[in-house]
């Protein structure tokens, strides 16, 4: 059915007009939002106040000396270390020195630690210090030398505020070397902080657990003195740490079921193999599956060399789309980025591109939308037959959906793959997509066997457009674990994005068809390409997150009947050393294996009740944001991706309890009962 121009132009005009009112009511509420908060400070302005100091009194010629910014924050205020934690920004530091005189690295004072909700930064409060040595030229002119600095940092207390400053000072010369003295001492004496913040405590104080090792000493060797193996914690209390002081991220574990001696690199490309061809059962993976199957069923009359080049095609989708995750992986490695299986979920960005394309795959389905791909012809484009472009499409949103999901044996080869060289790395992807893609390369060449599939009919096309429903349902999910990264708020602002794309694709199918003129084409094109573009621009560009990896999102209490104790170091190594057994669930919002497994196996009421009577701790690692921690304990396990299951037995700790990727009762309930003995 043809639309005329009027049509259109009218109905972009009130999908504009809509656009508007939304617009507006988001930024209303904004605006509302950031008055309420600026009011409750407003008397309090300015919240930090910098101030350019030295360490010298005057300067000589090529003798180095230091200059430092001074911040000064309002009470209840704080700004942020060069690692700010997970969330802030660090201070930003941008000299502006005279011609000749160069700075070094910036030296930072011993930041605090602060805990609201879960989420860790390190920063400070009060005052502090941020400098760096400066070197003069071995000659200069001038009775004073004027140094200028921007200073931009990131104020939080009830709300965050950014700000800003430009500092300066001017130095006197020291001609003779006799006037020079120092200056600013005390404050210049706690710069050149250089530990780890992993081994601040919430007020702020370090341990230099270099004096755990051996039997407590400094230096390693024997002595008469006993150090306590306990790193304080907060309210000045302390938390044991594993059993001789060491954490569990530097223990040697021997898992149950491991061999000693590594095995072999066939035998890891056979697991890949094995575990790409049950990823196509995976329930990531089953709505685009089912779609292929179906295009199967529609090609059981087509010509043989036809139906062979698409089953070609469709693997060429799959297996090149494994190999550009491999080059992602390996360029990250490279970067010295750790990464997992299934890492691209953890950034918003992803997660709102693959929401796109999978509403623009349903709304094909129930032929609301069409790409009129070149080199299609239009005797095929009128026929409704799949064209080499849409299967390697469905080939390579099979592999993409398929990454959420660990199937049996795939986690044992990924582990290994991601911990060696790069060209390892791509043999194992190259396998697994070569697994995944054997069951319709074997029917494809073997045209004969369709045959024995359904005839094509009428119920075809409706069980296409029924398919529609579960690919919106898939849309769901992903927004749902959008949420837990960017809130309820992300949710909303991608569902308008979406409601905007899908009318943007919607005019191009209604509006346009194989008749219509290349003008006609052109400008319903430029409509909904500008109508994609204002609305991205308006509810997702100013989304937190954007092309990053997304901050953790508190979440509300689940329905879970397990009390999951959220998973740090820190409090596993304080179970561990209390002689308790520990099931540690390494799980994320966008593993569907994951979230099969809790409310079928975790969550009922035999295990529950299991967990209950052996006084066993159950502690839950979330993965759906990256955290450095969860990866490097996933490592220790050979495992790059999510679920994983492991129990910490409370008399051998060193010897945990590793379960497969995919539970039952039965096994869970062994399991528990063994770490019990």
């Amino acid at each position: 059915m043809k639309y005329s121009n009027r049509t259109l132009v009218t109905l972009c005009s009130f999908f504009f007009l809509l656009a508007g009112v939304c617009s507006i009511s988001s930024f209303c509420s904004q605006v509302a939002k950031a008055e309420e908060a600026h009011a409750k400070v407003s008397t309090e302005q300015p919240y930090v106040t910098a101030a350019l100091i030295a360490d010298t009194t005057a300067i000589q010629a090529g003798k180095p000396f230091k200059l430092g910014v001074e911040l000064t924050m309002k009470s209840g205020w704080h700004t942020y270390y060069k690692e700010s934690g997970d969330a802030g920004l660090p201070t930003k530091i941008i000299w502006k020195l005279p011609p000749g005189f160069t700075a070094g690295p910036l030296l930072w004072e011993k930041p605090s630690k602060f805990s609201d909700s879960g989420i860790v930064t390190y920063g400070y409060k009060d005052k502090t210090l941020i400098g760096a040595t400066i070197t003069p030229p071995a000659a200069f002119n001038g009775d004073k030398i004027d140094f200028k600095v921007d200073v931009k940092w990131l104020s939080c207390a009830e709300i965050c505020v950014p700000g800003g400053a430009s500092v300066s000072l001017s130095v006197p010369v020291d001609k003779n070397g006799s006037s020079a003295a120092a200056a600013n001492v005390e404050q210049f004496s706690k710069l050149g902080f250089e530990g780890s913040v992993k081994d601040l405590s919430l007020d702020g104080s370090s341990r230099d657990l270099s004096s755990l090792r051996g039997d407590g000493s400094p230096d390693g060797t024997q002595s008469g003195a006993a150090v306590s193996s306990t790193v304080p914690q907060q309210g000045g209390t302390g938390h044991p740490r594993a059993p001789d002081g060491v954490s569990v991220l530097d223990q040697k574990f021997t898992v149950e079921g491991s061999a000693d001696k590594p095995q072999s690199l066939l035998v890891y490309l056979g697991l890949a193999f094995v575990g790409g061809i049950i990823l196509n059962v995976m329930p990531c993976v089953l709505p685009v599956i089912a779609i292929k199957v179906l295009s199967f069923f529609e090609q059981a009359k087509d010509e043989p060399l036809r139906v062979r080049f698409l089953g070609l095609t469709f693997t060429a989708g799959i297996i090149s789309s494994f190999m550009v995750l491999a080059a992602i992986v390996i360029a990250l490695q490279a970067t010295g980025n750790s990464v997992g299986w299934g890492f691209q979920f953890q950034y918003p960005g992803f997660l709102i591109a693959m929401s796109s394309l999978v509403l623009l795959f349903a709304m094909s389905l129930f032929g609301l939308f069409y790409v009129f791909v070149p080199g299609q012809t239009a005797v095929d484009q009128l026929a409704n037959k799949e064209g080499y472009s849409g299967t390697f499409f469905k080939g390579v949103l099979a592999t993409i959906l398929s990454t959420p999901c660990t199937a049996p044996f795939l986690g044992t080869a990924l582990g290994f793959a991601f911990s060696q060289p790069w060209w390892v790395v791509a043999s194992i992807f190259f396998t697994i997509g070569v697994g995944m893609s054997l069951p319709y390369l074997l029917l494809t060449a073997q045209p004969g066997w369709m045959k024995y599939m359904p005839k094509p009919g009428v119920w075809m096309e409706k069980f296409k457009e029924s398919l529609g429903f579960v690919l919106l349902a898939t849309v769901a999910w992903l927004l749902s674990v959008l949420g837990a990264q960017l809130g309820i708020e992300g949710i909303i602002s991608t569902s308008y994005f979406l409601i905007a794309l899908a009318f943007a694709a919607w005019l191009v199918g209604r509006f346009i068809d194989l008749t219509s003129e290349t003008g006609r084409k052109v400008t319903v094109y430029s409509i909904a390409g500008a109508i994609t573009a204002i609305a991205f621009y308006v509810f997702v560009y100013p989304l937190p997150g954007i092309g990053m990896k997304a901050q953790p999102v508190e979440k509300a209490n689940t329905n879970s009947p397990i009390k999951w104790v959220p998973f740090s170091v820190e409090a596993l190594d304080k179970e561990i050393a209390d002689h308790k057994t520990v099931l540690l669930d390494f799980t994320a919002d966008w593993c569907l294996t994951c979230k099969f497994n809790e409310k079928t196996v975790l969550d009922s009421e035999p295990v529950v009740n299991k967990i209950k009577a052996l006084n066993v701790v159950p502690m839950q690692a979330d993965w759906t944001v990256q955290d450095p921690e969860i990866t490097k304990l996933l490592n220790k396990f050979n495992r790059s991706g999510v679920p994983l299951y492991v129990i910490f037995p409370s008399s051998r700790p060193d010897q945990p309890i590793v379960l497969p990727e995919v539970i039952n009762q039965q096994l869970v309930l062994e399991k528990l009962e063994e770490a019990a003995k």
